[in-house]
């Protein structure tokens, strides 16, 4: 049982990201194969021309005796051995690049489908400039890791492995004097690595990166805001902060490292200050001088030259230790826990029924929804009003499963909604927000939304119904134009039609409109109240408004306040027998009737 759970541990770090990059991992081995090829050929031009010093010296003396097939051999291995260098490097970066591009092509499309598959709720404690950066800066710099350095990892392993395999071979104690300094600065980077302070200002320096990303992401959108009421020195003394408390985090990194950095570089690179003074101890004492002076030679030349993939394996990881962040900080959206769905079933009916639900958006007790049942008839229009903060907008993306109840249920036709996969809910029900957000794309693409295989036609006729289509046929491409660019603006309400249009061309059973002409002129407002007429007919609707004549006609009004159903009924039931609904009727109608006169404000 023990080992069961020890394997079914969940991977980190580079582990996981060797996960992550799935059947890429074939590429990735070849590639690290090839690396060590190439190293293993660039060490080897060492060696031969350890060969040729070697057949120089023993015969200084008398050079007619020299070898010379033995020298012309060792000069052509040489160029061999740059030659499979070259090649096997290029073939393992070309792999490594490759892979690289298809692992984080594949992890962004998986990270924006888990996107779309956990509740909403995830987004209202992450910052779009904390998700910016794990889908950008994180998977970008995953990519320049598997691209650069795993396949150097591999070399950088095996090329000081194998080279000090054949240094022992020669002089096993110049050998032992060479990894000397290399003990020493292992010894010091891992005392500096296992320090938990170390850890902690590695996680705090991703931290402060995903709050200024956030800061900026905020500022820009805020801009207009911001210049409106004059607080731009302010906004900016918020960002400028930001920047600083990242720029501080990155010193405080640098400044708890700084010591053990730079003795571990000092050590480091320090063979030739162990290795000279070894050998002008061996050397008189060895068999033949002429034989230990090129092995002294080699070390110099090897020893020295163990820095580079040493270094590079220690900056590997070091890198890994940033790379184990991302991978991690990648990992909390990819874990994040997804719709459940019981069962398939699909419901034959439209009427929608809360039973007993309540929720909570927090961990404290508050409550945004309390014990809340309540039913809207299949066919009918059905008004939720109630002041602000009372949870009318959270009863509509409970509906949509936006979150998920802590108690009771929600039925479609009979049909508790965790039963109905997310894919055909989207199919049932659609929402039109207070605030539409539009793509950077064409008139067209936006309404298609709501039905990507719908023909043209289809799109013409769902933007008729919105009451759009004279505003698309106007601007400079028709439906090609895309919204945003040659002067191809459009107003608030103009751009809840097209959402609206979106909804007509999805033609669900059920549709919510949450507050849908909250910024509306009174010329688009008309236009929303007749579309929306006609997106009613025959569906189940529930309609949220502060505007009390918007749904006086409903079929049924239901009042909420704090969480809770105080009435239901119709406008003239509600208005003779409760006194909520009277209030907000006298309140709308006073709104309705303020009037600026020489300066003064009358009611």
């Amino acid at each position: 049982m023990k080992q069961r759970t020890k394997s079914a541990k969940a991977k980190t770090g580079v582990a996981r990201l060797l996960e992550l990059a799935g059947t890429k991992k074939k590429k990735l081995i070849a590639a690290c194969v090839l690396s060590v090829l190439s190293s293993a050929a660039r060490m080897a031009m060492f060696f031969t021309i350890y060969g040729v010093v070697q057949e120089l010296l023993v015969h200084y003396v008398t050079p007619l005796e020299i070898d010379a097939g033995r020298v012309y051999t060792l000069v052509a291995v040489t160029f061999g051995a740059a030659l499979v260098y070259g090649v096997c490097a290029f073939i393992s970066s070309a792999l490594a690049h490759g892979a690289a591009y298809d692992v984080i092509y594949a992890l962004r499309i998986h990270i924006m489908n888990k996107l779309g598959r956990i509740p909403s709720g995830f987004f209202t404690g992450t910052t779009q400039g904390a998700v910016k950066k794990v889908i950008s800066d994180d998977v970008e710099q995953i990519e320049v890791f598997v691209a650069h350095h795993i396949a150097d990892i591999a070399a950088a392993i095996a090329t000081p492995l194998f080279t000090l395999l054949y240094l022992f071979i020669m002089d096993w104690r110049l050998a032992l004097v060479t990894l000397i300094p290399i003990f020493i600065s292992l010894f010091i980077l891992g005392s500096g690595l296992k320090n938990p302070k170390g850890a902690q200002t590695q996680i705090d320096m991703h931290d402060t990166k995903e709050r200024m990303e956030g800061t900026i992401v905020e500022y820009i959108h805020g801009m207009p805001v911001v210049k409106i009421f004059n607080r731009t020195l302010s906004a900016f003394r918020r960002f400028e902060d930001s920047i600083s408390d990242y720029v501080k985090s990155v010193e405080r990194t640098a400044y708890h490292f700084e010591a053990k950095m730079g003795a571990y570089y000092a050590f480091f690179g320090a063979q030739l200050l162990f290795l000279i003074p070894a050998g002008l101890l061996i050397a008189p004492r060895a068999a033949s001088y002429a034989d230990f002076l090129p092995v002294l030679l080699l070390f110099f030349l090897v020893g020295g030259g163990l820095k580079e993939p040493m270094e590079n394996m220690m900056s590997m990881v070091l890198h890994s230790k940033r790379i184990s962040e991302g991978v991690a900080r990648i990992d909390r959206i990819l874990r994040q826990p997804e719709l459940e769905t019981t069962g398939d079933a699909a419901p034959s009916a439209y009427d929608v029924v809360f039973e007993n639900v309540s929720f909570s958006y927090g961990a404290d007790d508050t409550q945004a929804v309390k014990n809340l049942s309540l039913k809207l008839d299949q066919g009918s229009i059905n008004g939720l009003v109630g002041p602000s903060g009372g949870g009318k907008s959270t009863v509509a993306q409970l509906l949509l499963r936006f979150y998920e109840p802590q108690e009771g249920r929600i039925k479609i036709g009979g049909v508790d909604i965790r039963d109905i996969p997310p894919e055909k809910l989207t199919t049932l029900v659609s929402y039109v927000f207070q605030d539409s957000f539009l793509f950077h794309d064409t008139v067209e693409n936006n309404i298609r939304m709501g039905n990507k295989e719908a023909p043209r036609e289809a799109v013409v006729q769902a933007a008729m119904g919105a009451n759009i289509h004279d505003v698309i046929v106007a601007l400079p491409k028709g439906y090609d134009t895309v919204i945003g660019e040659a002067d191809a603006y459009l107003s608030g309400g103009e751009r809840q039609r097209i959402a609206i249009a979106r909804i007509f061309l999805k033609n669900t059973p059920i549709v919510i409109l949450d507050e849908a002409t909250a910024y509306a002129d009174a010329e688009n407002e008309s236009k929303i109240q007749q579309a929306f007429a006609r997106l009613a007919a025959n569906k189940t609707v529930l309609v949220i408004a502060h505007r009390i004549r918007s749904i006086q006609n409903a079929n049924q009004i239901l009042v909420l306040k704090q969480g809770q159903l105080l009435g239901a009924g119709t406008h003239e039931t509600l208005l003779a027998g409760f006194g909520l609904y009277s209030d907000m009727v006298d309140a709308n109608e006073r709104r309705d009737r303020w009037t600026i006169r020489k300066g003064a404000v009358t009611v």
